[in-house]
């Protein structure tokens, strides 16, 4: 027959066990898999998990920090010798499985202590059931658990450290209503205790001050982490900016030597097309083919001259994707005066300008004229890119509170990420933007300072 610490005891070691199947399971569900081999530190870690299992245990309730220690480089080894992870996801998993295994376990074996209608025995064994079972339906349900966390997490953090507090509370209140019952105890029995006065005092500084300190200390930590989230989205909108930037300044760069041997090819092209005009005797393919051919050179023959190759070269671009979509495109420029502006803020500038006008030109039904009319001028220190385009009849858009149009796209982030574009290029050199909506059209007007030579974004060079 065994003996209490001998079944409890045996209850710890199968808590133990399913511990580490339990970690088992869930690295397997995070995409991790086992590498059994039998080198010298592989059967190292088995002879430290057996061991650990077997004469070690975990305890319910409380587990002390040499236990403590010992699971975690139990997990330690696992993660490094079985897995194959570096040092730095070996310590994060092993501590975050550790502790909330740990905290889960314990909070439960107290809620069924505090009942008080248990022994040990049943106790342990009643936590064991329970514990297990959440952790094991947790695993089983990872994937969907781990979508929901990353959709939610952060309304879980602001949840867990309301709940969290809420909880501390209460329990400070009701230590603070035993202390009054332990001392009420003591008077009847004139039991002296020299440091009951003491205890109260602090007891009623607990339950009086502590816990609008909590509360506090709290309202400035959601505070930190509400602003810390913003700024966290305002970083990855502008990593995506810039991405964006880099991509098309890339692709831009790309069509230079292109446009190049376009340029000679058209040359050559128009050579051709006149010596066969010569050579004809009136035959109706002839000139079906020599049509065929002067509207595929006709459509990229259009090459530009703005005083800026990059400039030239979207425009060219841009001027195929207009023809493409049956929209007129107009443009009158003369960018020499711009020759302070980096090349990636004339590409985010003009590709996302264009590409915005192409945009609502595409949305015109077929009896309304679709046309972007592209022009440059300088007024008063300042460098004038006007963009006017048509739009269709049916698109009524709003301003929201700061004055911007609201799209009428679904996936109104990544939409604001070419006017982000525009608005990032415009700040580095002190410009402004202006949006004019009418009835059959938007017009955008951007505004530049134009610097002399000495200057460059508004900053005066030695």
């Amino acid at each position: 027959m065994l003996d209490l610490y001998s079944v409890y005891r045996v209850l710890s070691s199968i808590n133990m066990l399913l511990f580490v199947v339990g970690f088992l399971i869930l690295m397997n569900k995070r995409g991790y898999y086992l590498n059994l081999r039998k080198d010298f530190r592989s059967i190292v870690t088995y002879i430290v998990i057996v061991a650990t299992i077997l004469f070690i245990g975990l305890p319910f309730g409380m587990v002390r920090f040499q236990i403590l220690a010992a699971i975690i480089i139990m997990l330690n080894l696992i993660c490094r010798f079985i897995y194959d992870l570096d040092a730095r996801n070996t310590v994060i998993i092993s501590l975050i499985y550790s502790f909330l295994y740990i905290l889960l376990e314990s909070s439960i074996y107290w809620m069924i202590s505090m009942s008080l209608k248990y022994n040990a025995y049943t106790i342990c064994l009643m936590d064991l059931i329970i514990s297990s079972t959440i952790i094991f339906i947790g695993v089983f349900f990872y994937n969907r658990l781990n979508d929901f966390y990353n959709k939610n997490k952060y309304k879980i953090y602001i949840s867990l450290a309301i709940i969290t507090n809420a909880l501390i509370i209460v329990f400070l209140n009701t230590f603070s209503s035993k202390i009054e019952d332990f001392y009420e105890i003591l008077v009847e029995n004139n039991i002296e205790y020299d440091k009951m006065l003491s205890t109260i005092n602090l007891s009623g500084f607990i339950e009086s001050v502590f816990p609008y300190i909590l509360v506090i200390i709290n309202m400035i930590l959601i505070f930190i982490f509400v602003n810390y989230v913003k700024s966290e989205k305002e970083n990855a909108k502008m990593q995506i900016v810039n991405e964006k930037l880099k991509m098309q300044y890339k692709y831009y760069l790309d069509m230079e030597e292109n446009q190049k041997k376009m340029r000679q090819v058209y040359h050559d092209m128009n050579n051709h097309i006149k010596n066969i005009k010569s050579m004809k005797n009136n035959s109706s393919e002839i000139d079906e083919y020599i049509y065929s051919i002067e509207k595929e050179v006709q459509e990229n023959s259009c090459v530009y001259s703005t005083g800026n190759t990059l400039l030239d070269i979207i425009l060219f671009e841009k001027n195929k994707e207009c023809i493409k979509n049956e929209i007129e495109f107009n443009t009158l420029i003369d960018f020499r005066e711009c020759d302070f502006m980096d090349m990636i803020d004339i590409s985010s500038i003009f590709s996302n300008l264009i590409d915005n006008a192409i945009e609502a030109c595409a949305k015109i039904d077929e009896d309304q004229k679709r046309y972007i009319i592209l022009r440059t001028t300088s007024i008063k220190g300042y460098f004038v890119i006007r963009c006017e385009n048509s739009k269709s009849k049916n698109i009524h858009s709003s301003k929201d509170s700061k004055g911007r149009f609201i799209t009428s796209k679904k996936d109104k982030f990544y939409h604001g990420i070419g006017i982000e574009s525009i608005k990032s290029s415009i700040n580095k050199y002190g410009g402004d933007i202006r949006i004019k909506k009418e009835e059959e059209k938007f017009v955008v007007s951007i505004y530049l300072p134009i610097y002399e030579s000495g200057y460059k974004k508004g900053v005066l060079k030695p």
